[in-house]
């Protein structure tokens, strides 16, 4: 039993919660924890991974615990207590999709911010979360969901980064290699694809088919080979949000929790695999990655430099809001995208030390929850 691999959730919101039912869904023994801060959910949560896993004949071992992120010392003891192998943080204080809920014209102008501005909602829990992996003296790996493109790099100047994310450049490559095995008349399952980008170029592809103004790259593989040369690359992207086209919104996390299961199954079984992932050691943006023994080593195509991705990612960076992340972790965010949020509901922002992220997310959790009752009324239409 000492060989059981243990993998912790912490989150019980949406995504923690299909994660922590894929993980408990597999013929592969090992240990899984749903750590929650609502007693009821949390408990409803693990109970029906727990049955539905044992109605299909698995045995996993799927259990609960209980914290409140605010409480590092209390988050710290728990991920003491059950000592993770693997760690897998689904904290957000206001997850990407709240913003589709809204009514369409107010959903549309604060879609125009893009994704950097809200950059305080998805530091500020994962590095408290961090702070407790540290403070309970864990050798965990742990796998972020938190916009990792851009909360990595942040907290790498605190040494607080965790070793990889998940998503964002992952969710596009199905896509692509769907598309590229279509076009070439080949068998999608010889396919494989080579992406860096950044999460506003993968955002992009699947609602616009392009990488937009902003650099990516891009290569295409048969059985190893690579055959970019002989595609229509633009076509194949374009065809994303077409004859590929996918569900979106909340019920479009199913394909963000694929991406999830295939880095954490990896690392929970063991065994070496090729994904696609951001943050990886603290890098911005997203990159094909090797997964060994519990390590990372990017896998570029057509012999990319590390420093040319990280410049490709760069160039998604800015025109996803943020303009700079200094050495020390301070964020400067691109003005056009800021004055979005200045305009909606009075949040203004242009240099964010470490030391100001938490303030910087009750502020905004204040505003939006205001500018939300102003936009809406009790039938969920606008004003």
């Amino acid at each position: 039993m000492n060989d059981i691999r243990k993998i912790m959730v912490l989150g019980a919101g949406d995504l923690g919660r299909r994660v922590l039912h894929d993980l408990a869904h597999s013929p592969h023994p090992r240990r899984v924890q749903l750590l929650g801060r609502n007693a009821e959910v949390t408990l409803r949560a693990v109970n029906l991974a727990r049955f539905s896993s044992m109605q299909r004949g698995h045995r996993t071992e799927v259990g609960h615990a209980l914290t409140d992120l605010t409480d590092v010392a209390r988050t710290a003891e728990r991920i003491a207590a059950f000592q993770p192998d693997v760690l897998f943080l689904a904290v957000s204080y206001q997850p990407w999709w709240h913003i589709t809920t809204l009514p369409e014209a107010a959903f549309q102008r604060l879609y125009a911010a893009n994704y950097g501005p809200w950059l305080p909602m998805h530091l500020v829990p994962t590095m408290k979360a961090m702070e407790a992996l540290r403070m309970a003296g864990s050798a965990a790996v742990v796998v972020n969901a938190a916009y990792p493109d851009a909360v990595h790099p942040v907290l790498a100047a605190a040494g607080l980064s965790p070793h990889i994310g998940i998503g964002n450049v992952a969710n596009n490559v199905p896509g692509i290699r769907a598309s590229a095995a279509d076009q070439l008349g080949m068998d999608v399952a010889e396919i494989d694809a080579l992406l860096v980008a950044h999460h506003y170029v993968s955002h992009r592809l699947s609602r616009r088919g392009d990488s937009g103004p902003a650099a990516m790259a891009l290569a295409v593989l048969h059985q190893g080979q690579d055959i970019t040369g002989k595609l229509d690359v633009p076509e194949v992207l374009r065809r994303l949000p077409a004859d590929y086209r996918r569900t979106g919104g909340l019920a479009g996390q199913a394909m963000t929790a694929a991406s999830a299961l295939s880095v954490l199954e990896p690392l929970a079984d063991g065994r070496d695999a090729l994904v696609h992932a951001p943050g990886p050691d603290g890098l911005v943006g997203g990159y094909p990655v090797l997964l060994s023994e519990g390590r990372t080593r990017l896998v570029l195509p057509g012999g990319m430099s590390r420093e040319e991705a990280v410049a490709v990612n760069l160039s998604g960076q800015w025109h996803d809001g943020i303009a700079e992340i200094r050495p020390d972790g301070t964020v400067v965010f691109e003005e056009s995208s800021m004055r979005v949020l200045t305009d909606e509901f009075g949040y203004d922002c242009r240099t964010m030390p470490l030391s100001e992220a938490e303030d910087r997310a009750t502020e905004i959790t204040e505003r939006y929850t205001r500018y939300r009752a102003r936009v809406t009324d009790s039938t969920g239409a606008a004003r």
